[in-house]
């Protein structure tokens, strides 16, 4: 983290704001439009008015797909009468898509393979097809050292320094 950390950080937010941008583009009820979706590494959807109404068929459905996101309940959800086992919102995530290599970009290609799935309904068997072909790209995971060569220099330059101050 102290090498890599603030990039990655960084690059997350970026990733999240693009994801919820491009989700909201598609016709998903992103919540917190208003303050540019996030300021973390989360999104947090409304899926009660979509096709599959719930947070556990979607989850469900999306990870037929290969994409995985957790069922998360709204904060009005209570009052409506939905629990966690179908509540009315999903949360995404994207700290992992980050470390193998997307950028803002890609998350406009996410956001349609979801769309895919959830809002045109198609057969999260055949998106998942596509998902995996999207993802053979990005093979390398990122914000890390490459090997522990580079580690291990990178303890002793950090401990040398410290040293001399």
């Amino acid at each position: 983290m102290l090498a890599f950390g603030r990039e990655y950080a960084e690059q997350i937010i970026r990733n999240a704001k693009a994801l919820g941008q491009a989700l909201y583009e598609r016709g998903f009820k992103v919540l917190a439009e208003h303050k540019g979706f996030t300021e973390s590494h989360t999104i947090l959807v409304d899926i009660s008015e979509t096709p599959l109404k719930d947070g556990m068929t979607v989850e469900k459905k999306l990870e037929e797909a290969n994409i995985i996101v957790n069922r998360n309940l709204l904060p009005w959800d209570k009052r409506v009468g939905r629990d966690y086992r179908r509540p009315g919102g999903i949360r995404l995530g994207v700290s992992e898509i980050t470390r193998l290599g997307m950028r803002e970009s890609d998350m406009v290609e996410v956001a349609e393979l979801i769309k895919r799935v959830v809002l045109d309904q198609e057969d999260p068997k055949k998106v998942a097809k596509d998902v995996a072909d999207f993802r053979k790209d990005f093979q390398k995971v990122h914000y890390c050292f490459d090997n522990l060569t580079d580690a291990y220099e990178y303890i002793n330059i950090r401990e040398y320094f410290n040293l001399k101050k």
